[in-house]
């Protein structure tokens, strides 16, 4: 892909850990070409810069500005991508597109969905490219995952749930002002509802719960949501559904000490086995169950094709194998014989793979802006969904104060 690609003069607003991440992570895409960085701190903006000049020695040296405003209004920059904090994405993205910019937003896009899918609107009507940088699907664990779940290779779904645990932020960070962040699942839980509803289908019914804890940060929440699975479908029972709906359960906590290792971990319940996926960047896939010799070749087929080191388009080359694994097949698949199965797949140099997925997503966008029609493997649509259910279990969770 990259090689069919122009170059693209891009700008950086905001100048967090994060944008010294992707700016090193993107330095090595031709397709990338930092040109200016916005930020309010000198430092910050220093080390975006150094990151990119570490991997592209002749490179030109970024502009500087120090307020994200005048970086948009820059006449030679094409795309922004905005990492600023979550409030001010819905405006700022507004004045990118007004100045007729394709843009990139760091997650959730807004503090709310229907600030979002204004600007996706809007975005349409300037003819630009505009979407968020959601990434997890871009991961070849979580597109195997989609395609055994979706073509019941371990049979219907009837549980799942995503258990996530992390650092604790730093007390004072804008990460606790819910009018910043919008709190943990807007800012945060995007991500896992994204993977959540691709592979268990599109939430029916949510609610969501926090803990306020004694310094009034609410570092621990957790969501009950029902998904509707479009694929749990009998063929037998003249259109009766078969676990037609999922729950799932979805908890997050910021609560790990710095040197602590963090935890997250998808669990998925089916009637003939269960699936495990660990890592934010997932890295480790585990299968088990009681299946057909000829599912359990459809599985190994899948899974033998993981890059098993950091690739370009690894979800592609999983996406290409499976269709050709289903294209002849009907289902459900009629088991002859049982045997059992299990498996396991680890994906080694965590932060080689991040930076992988960073890339996919920001080669898929040049591919929005390239080709008509193309909305992207992540949409700007789903990402309207995913915060729209982040909005449903934030603003309607019910809090529980933590009493003596």
């Amino acid at each position: 892909m990259s090689g069919k690609m122009k170059t693209y003069r891009v700008g950086i607003a905001g100048a967090g850990a994060f944008a010294t991440f992707l700016s090193g992570a993107l330095a090595r895409l031709p397709e990338f070409q930092l040109t200016a960085v916005a930020g309010r701190t000198d430092t910050k903006r220093e080390s975006v810069m150094a990151a990119f000049q570490k991997q592209r020695h002749n490179a030109i040296t970024p502009k500087e500005y120090y307020e994200a405003a005048d970086l948009i209004a820059d006449p030679e920059i094409d795309i922004v991508i905005l990492a600023t904090p979550p409030h001010l994405h819905s405006s700022l993205s507004r004045l990118a597109l007004t100045h007729e910019k394709h843009v990139l937003l760091e997650k959730p896009g807004a503090l709310y969905a229907k600030e979002l899918l204004e600007n996706a609107n809007y975005a349409k009507k300037q003819k630009r490219a505009f979407a968020v940088n959601l990434v997890l699907r871009y991961n070849p664990l979580v597109e195997a995952v989609e395609w055994i779940v979706r073509h019941r290779l371990l049979g219907f779904v009837h549980h799942a749930s995503l258990t996530n645990s992390a650092h604790h932020v730093a007390n004072g960070h804008w990460f606790w002002n819910d009018q910043l962040s919008g709190g943990i699942f807007i800012e945060h839980g995007v991500h896992f509802f994204e993977v959540g509803r691709h592979i268990l289908g599109e939430a029916v019914d949510a609610n969501g719960f926090a803990l306020t804890e004694e310094n009034g940060e609410k570092q621990r929440v957790w969501a009950s949501v029902l998904h509707k699975p479009v694929y749990q479908q009998d063929e037998k029972s003249s259109g009766n559904n078969i676990y037609s709906l999922v729950p799932v359960q979805y908890y997050h906590g910021f609560t790990m000490d710095p040197d602590a290792p963090e935890s997250t971990k998808w669990e998925i319940h089916c009637t003939h086995g269960r699936i495990v996926l660990e890592g934010w960047i997932p890295q480790k896939l585990y299968l088990e169950g009681k299946i057909s010799k000829e599912q359990g070749e459809l599985i190994d087929q899948i899974l033998d094709s993981i890059p098993k080191k950091p690739v370009e388009n690894a979800v592609e080359k999983v996406r290409s194998s499976a269709f050709h694994c289903f294209k002849n097949k009907s289902f459900p698949l009629k088991a002859l014989s049982s045997i059992s199965y299990e498996r396991t797949i680890k994906l080694e140099q965590r932060q080689l793979w991040y930076e992988a997925m960073v890339q996919d997503r920001f080669l898929d966008f040049c591919r929005i802006i390239e080709e008509e029609g193309w909305e992207g493997f992540v949409t700007a649509e789903d990402a309207v969904k995913d915060l729209e259910l982040a909005n449903r279990v934030t603003f309607n969770k019910t809090e529980q104060p933590l009493t003596e």
